[in-house]
This record gives structure tokens, sequence and C-alpha cells, in this order.
């Protein structure tokens, strides 16, 4: 990892944290969802506001605002000297349009915790490219603080561990998942709770002990991630999963990633656990399709890990170095110092 990747500093309870909406103009339309995700942000010890356009609709309604509008958001966050940390609403497609609008070097100057999920990640992997910075990957504030009937235990205990404190990260398997997938918006179902009867925990394919640079994205979007900010996967530990309406085969989808980044080269690899398949037809599955596109690779792989569109999830420091193996799992160890 390059040695100038910058750690933000811990979110201290008491803090402010400042929810933008790069993307999805949700936060206008479920007014329920974001009550609770306030409740659950001063379970948390936090202080909250909101961007000057994170209600805002574009007039395609595809957006909240547009996308001079969505960056000067992120920037006014990273500047503020109030604003602790910064959280993603909600993701959905238009993050991306943000990149030509930020400048990185005033966020290097003013690095803090940026929290975002699914196609945020281009954001997060922006402010690893181009401003040195690792941030969160995982969760977004309607998602997973405004969850029906309050924030899973698990998603307020990762919150802390992941941002909240000092010590060393372990990501450890949740007991039960929800694959209960629905519209926000949708008033039949709206306020209905989501039943965890999914099993969690992970399961090897191969067993062994890597470290590397965590990066990764839902499958479709590496390719993407790696052209457009010329990332190397060389000696990486690559996470992905894909999403309830994925309709691309796997195969094709990691043939797409083979075909601009060597995947022979990863440290290891982390894949999600799948919202619709079992985990050992996923883990099936999986270890075929990889087979099939990098024959004779020898990293640890991890499968049907809670780093995925399952809740609850885990949120990871994207752009850290960590440590994937049969004793510790998924680990980050901060350093004495909060570093990287």
């Amino acid at each position: 990892m390059n040695p100038t990747v910058l750690m933000p500093s811990v979110l201290k309870p008491g803090g402010h944290l400042r929810v933008v909406s790069p993307a999805s103009p949700l936060l206008t339309h479920v007014p329920d969802r974001r009550d609770r995700a306030e409740r659950a942000s001063r379970q948390l010890g936090l202080r909250l506001s909101y961007g000057r356009h994170a209600e805002a609709v574009s007039p395609d309604g595809a957006t909240a605002g547009t996308a001079q509008q969505r960056a000067a958001d992120l920037m006014e966050a990273f500047e503020d000297p109030d604003v602790d940390a910064i959280f993603c609403s909600d993701a959905g497609e238009g993050s991306d349009d943000l990149v030509p609008h930020l400048d990185p070097d005033r966020i290097r100057s003013n690095p803090k915790p940026f929290i975002g999920y699914s196609d945020n990640v281009y954001l997060n992997q922006y402010l690893l490219s181009r401003a040195g910075l690792v941030s969160y990957y995982g969760y977004t504030f309607l998602h997973h603080l405004g969850e029906v009937g309050g924030a899973f235990p698990e998603t307020l205990d990762n919150f802390r561990a992941a941002v909240m404190s000092g010590d060393d990260l372990w990501c450890r398997p949740v007991p039960t998942r929800t694959d209960d997938w629905y519209s926000w918006v949708d008033p039949a179902v709206r306020t209905r709770t989501r039943r965890r009867r999914v099993p969690g925990g992970y399961d090897w394919l191969r067993p062994g002990r890597a470290e590397g640079q965590l990066v990764g994205a839902a499958l479709p979007l590496v390719p993407d991630l790696v052209r457009r900010f010329d990332l190397s996967l060389d000696g990486a530990v690559l996470f992905w999963d894909v999403n309830l309406y994925n309709e691309v085969p796997i195969r094709r989808l990691l043939s797409d990633v083979a075909e601009c980044a060597d995947l022979t080269r990863l440290a290891g690899m982390l894949v999600g656990a799948h919202q619709r398949l079992s985990a050992a037809h996923w883990a099936a599955q999986v270890a075929q399709e990889l087979h099939a596109v990098a024959p004779g690779c020898t990293y640890p792989v991890m499968v049907n890990t809670d780093l995925s569109h399952l809740c609850p999830a885990w949120l990871v420091p994207y752009g850290a170095r960590v440590v994937l193996g049969e004793r510790d799992g998924l680990l980050f160890r901060r350093g004495p110092n909060g570093g990287v």
C-alpha cells in the first residue's frame, strides 16, 4: 500500500455526523426511515446534520440534485471544521457523477471518516486513489440505521468498532441475516420488520493467510473502478458480491474483471453472501467460476461473508491493509497511532 495513505481520526461520542446524498434522493421520500436512522444516531451518541442539498430532487427524480450540488455538499462536509464524519444517506446510481467536481487536495487537508455503500464505492475509491484517504464501506444512513424496528444490534456494534474505536477491528460473522428485500416507498410493506432467517457464518474455499489492501465493490462495478482509477489489484484483498437484481452470469462478470486485472496476483479474496442462494450452493458456484476464470490461484478465498447486500453487514476500512486468515477471519490492525 502507498505509505502516504491516511487513516481518518476516530469518531468520538458527541461527534458531529453530516449526512449527504451523493446519489439517491430517497431521504426526502421516507421520513419514517429517516426518523429511525436519527434515533439510531442518537443511540451512538452522535450529533447530526444534513447537507444543504441532501433532500433535493433532480428534475428527473433520479438523484438528490445536480452533480455540482451533491459534490458541493460533500466538499463542504470535509471542509467544515465542526463536522467530524460524513455519512451517505443512500446509494443508487449517481455517486460517480461527483468525481469531476471534487478537490482531492482540499479533502486530504481535512481528513475525516467517510461512510458509504454499494454504488457510493466510487467515492470510497476516489478518496483512496486521489486523496490518499482510507474511508469506510458497508453502510448507508437510511438502509442500515433506518431499519424497521430499529437498527440491528450488530449494525450499531460494527459502527462503533469500525468508526468510533482505536482498537483493532475484527469482522466476526453474524449469527443470522435477513434476505427480505422490499421497496421502502411502498406503503404496504414500508413498516414491515425484516425477518432474520438466513444462517450466518462464512466458508473457506481456500484457507490460508493473506495481507493486503482491502478494495472492492459489487462485482459489476469492479472493472469500471479498475479502469477509471487505474487501480492495480496486485497484492490486494479484493471483496465483491452481487445484489438481488443482478442477472448477468457470474462467470461473465468475473471474466470482465480478469480482462482488466490479473486475478492470479491478488493476495486474497472475500465474497459476500448471496441474497437468493443458500450458502452451500453459492460457495460451490463461486468455486466453479473462479476455477474457470482464474485457474491455478492459491490465495485464500472466503465466501458467504457479511460484506454483502444482506443485513446485518460488516463496516470495513476501505483501502486499509487487512489480514485475512483462518485464525483471525478479517482483521484490521490499527497500530499504536491508529494508522494503517
